[in-house]
């Protein structure tokens, strides 16, 4: 397999520690700073002790919660400056210094934005509807919020699309139905796209480069994936494990909040609390269902192998795009499992060998989305995660 042998090789220009391990340790460092804060606050109860923990007005509820995400921001920025060292020192970046602050004070803003709407919707429902209609709304939100992928996409990182053509869409595989095409333009090389929408109206997305990067063999091996994903219901159960796990995690914090902590969820000391609460959850959710994803990345591989795809072509394909990715090909099952939601490409290789896999089903980039709702939940890992971290763009 030497095509496969050369595609493996990492391309990055940085040091000889691998580009993923390091953005692993940051990851790390990250989330380990923001979970850590969030049990403080909670066993301090600095919730109530630096916010008003009586109901409030809309407006002076709006004040409060601003103050809380811009400390916040603040508190996050060297973080994210090391993530933009680290993208220099690997040569993935071309901005300067001055242009990634602009950059990332302007995308911390609109997801500050995004935050603050959330927690002033979940004041004004618990308000009116208590938990049952809190419960509701979380729902609802769930489904706006992943059928409106790309236009959060391009609200948070002004990523642009454009339409391919239908030649492109249906010769991408031909066994199964091709779901639509869009092609991103932007400059972040980690970005490898993938599905939006909800279950039956799917969009398949990927970076426009890759047209001039790839073969026609490996962009066919990869459109086959994802489309093959969503035949078997793949992308489906990722969708629905993501959205189960965000609401169930909603509810159980606004429960804790009102009657653990005696807050009520339209002060501001409530929401921080929900918050803190929340965050906690999604990190029980980073070291949990990464394994769900695996399973659905495995399953992938399996049924593009089974629908014709040469071997070869396939472990070309995926190497290529994890060169782009993370560039760490080998990590021990334990670390893969729990700090990443695409597991390495030997542990790919290894599944598409072993009979033990052969029929296995997963949920498809679970992790992933359940990262992008946690919004609804007011968590704050959604920038702290080792791919985003310093990340504008993402």
């Amino acid at each position: 397999h030497s095509d496969v042998d050369v595609a493996q090789k990492p391309i990055s220009v940085g040091p000889h520690i691998a580009y993923g391990r390091m953005r692993r340790w940051l990851g790390i460092a990250y989330v380990g700073v923001v979970v850590s804060a969030c049990l403080i606050i909670l066993t301090c109860g600095l919730g109530s002790k630096c916010f008003s923990p009586l109901s409030q007005p809309t407006a002076s509820l709006a004040v409060d919660l601003s103050c809380a995400l811009l400390l916040f921001s603040l508190c996050s920025l060297p973080f994210d400056v090391v993530g933009f060292n680290i993208e220099k020192l690997y040569g993935r970046t071309k901005l300067t210094l001055s242009s990634f602050l602009v950059k990332q004070v302007c995308a911390a803003a609109r997801h500050g934005v995004v935050l603050l709407a959330m927690a002033l919707l979940v004041a004004l429902v618990w308000g009116h509807f208590g938990l049952a209609g809190l419960m509701i709304v979380s729902l609802l939100l769930s489904i706006l919020l992943i059928s409106s992928q790309l236009l959060f996409a391009r609200f948070y990182g002004g990523v642009l699309l454009e339409r391919a053509t239908d030649a492109m869409t249906g010769s991408a595989f031909r066994g199964v139905k091709t779901v639509r095409l869009a092609l991103t333009l932007s400059d972040e090389r980690c970005f490898s796209g993938g599905i939006v929408s909800l279950p039956g109206f799917e969009k398949i997305v990927i970076p426009k480069w890759w047209l001039s990067d790839f073969s026609p063999e490996q962009l066919q091996a990869e459109l086959a994936r994802r489309n093959l994903i969503i035949a078997s219901g793949g992308r489906s159960r990722g969708v629905l494990l993501a959205v189960g796990f965000t609401n169930i995690g909603l509810l159980l914090a606004a429960f804790l909040t009102v009657n653990q902590f005696a807050l009520p969820l339209n002060s501001a000391a409530g929401l921080v609390t929900l918050s803190a609460l929340f965050t906690i959850w999604s990190f029980v959710g980073l070291l949990t269902l990464p394994h769900f994803s695996h399973a659905g990345v495995y399953e992938a591989d399996r049924l593009a192998l089974e629908s014709g795809i040469e071997r070869d072509v396939l472990l070309q394909t995926i190497s290529k795009i994890d060169a782009h990715l993370e560039d760490e090909h080998d990590r021990s099952r334990v670390v893969d499992t729990i700090f990443h939601p695409v597991p390495t490409i030997a542990h790919r290789r290894l599944a598409l060998e072993g009979e033990e896999k052969r029929r296995l089903q997963g949920a498809w980039q679970a992790a992933r989305y359940a990262v992008f709702l946690s919004v609804i939940g007011l968590g704050l890992l959604g920038r702290a995660v080792h791919c985003n971290a310093g990340k504008p763009d993402l």
